[in-house]
């Protein structure tokens, strides 16, 4: 169906969920480290070497566990011991790179928008993270219908809780969401789950896959 079609009824239209990190905006967690590394005075390889994706991580993405605990264990598990916590949230939220512009202007297309009942950000992400890339891109965030956060609902895709809070949020099944992420794994994992997915590597692919709905 073509992206100018735009006779199907608005309550059957699906819901395009848009990641955050990577799709909606570039990050590099290297940025995190080389920010420790400078506060600190340590060698940045160093740090590489220990930072992990470890259980912490996961339940802060889930809001399972406070911001000044999750900071507590980046002190111990870095050996940032001289570092406050103001200056590890500042490196902590120094990932974030730039806005991705060519899927905005594909966004804010009318016949891509009159496809979808709602067109939202979805985000695996914590509280701290959260709070800072709002305010940073406070200006090309109205272009989504509102963004749905790991932290917030307690699960992280592809979860499937994660999918079904999203869909009942908008009162379609989860057969009615699009992915659209740049993990493989992740859109793997929600095809899965009966969503339709898309493995992002670009606006111009991203455009070409809209078509195929």
């Amino acid at each position: 169906m073509p992206l100018h079609d735009t006779q199907t009824d608005q309550t059957e239209r699906p819901v395009l969920c848009l990641d955050m990190g990577g799709v909606f905006f570039r990050y590099s967690f290297l940025s995190a480290l080389a920010a420790w590394a400078d506060a600190s005075g340590t060698d940045a390889d160093r740090l590489r070497k220990r930072w992990q994706i470890d259980g912490p991580f996961d339940a802060f993405e889930r809001g399972e566990i406070a911001p000044a605990d999750y900071l507590s264990h980046l002190r111990h598990l870095l050996g940032l011991h001289r570092l406050s916590d103001e200056q590890i949230s500042a490196g902590w939220n120094s990932i974030y790179g730039t806005v991705n512009t060519d899927l905005v202007q594909l966004l804010g297309r009318a016949e891509v928008r009159t496809r979808f009942h709602r067109v939202v950000g979805v985000s695996n992400t914590n509280t701290l993270h959260a709070d800072f890339w709002r305010e940073l891109y406070r200006e090309q965030l109205p272009v989504l219908d509102g963004v749905h956060c790991s932290h917030e609902i307690g699960a992280t895709k592809p979860n499937p809780a994660f999918f079904d809070h999203v869909a009942a949020e908008h009162g379609v099944a989860r057969s009615r969401l699009v992915l659209v992420d740049d993990i493989a794994e992740v859109t793997t994992a929600a095809t899965g789950l009966g969503l339709r997915a898309h493995h992002y590597q670009g606006a111009v692919d991203l455009a070409a896959f809209l078509n195929t709905l």
